[in-house]
């Protein structure tokens, strides 16, 4: 199955043969042993002797993806998907978030944005600190800020809503 892979600006094209201990990635064969740690929630994949460990959660109509101390969003969509919005249009199937919830628990030490600003995808929201890293938590699409449920210094648990979106 061939998998269109968007994260940031970048695009990957993934080919994926069940049976197979390989990925085709942007062309290139790439040896790839994956395997669900912690009950699911962890994943680590080898991929040409290289390894990482993540943890995907479903956000935003695609994935977050938490890899080390940094956070990405991934748009997955296969070919299906794929010729369907080519035939209606850029935006066609692709939802909107409707909030931004903390993806682990933390202090929130700011916050960038003001009620009723317009964002585009990509920009600082908020910053956490977690583990004494701190996070930018970023816009994943453009958006309205309609409510803002936090302030700096104050304490988030996982999943908590920070931002609200029109």
């Amino acid at each position: 199955m061939k998998y269109q892979i968007r994260i940031g600006n970048r695009r990957f094209e993934v080919t994926i043969n069940g049976d197979e201990p390989f990925a085709i990635i942007d062309g290139r064969k790439v040896a790839v042993d994956y395997r669900r740690l912690r009950g699911g929630k962890l994943h680590s994949i080898l991929a040409d002797n290289v390894g990482f460990e993540f943890e995907l959660e479903r956000a935003n109509g695609g994935f977050d993806v938490w890899l080390g101390a940094g956070q990405v969003h991934a748009d997955i969509s296969d070919e299906k998907s794929e010729r369907f919005q080519r035939l209606m249009g850029a935006d066609a199937g692709r939802t909107k978030a409707s909030s931004l919830k903390a993806p682990m628990p933390g202090l929130v030490i700011k916050v960038e944005v003001e009620i009723g600003q317009h964002v585009k995808r990509g920009d600082g929201l908020v910053i956490v600190e977690a583990m004494k890293m701190e996070n930018e938590l970023k816009a994943h699409s453009a958006a309205i800020i309609r409510e803002i449920r936090v302030k700096p210094g104050d304490a988030v648990e996982k999943n908590q809503v920070l931002i609200v979106f029109e």
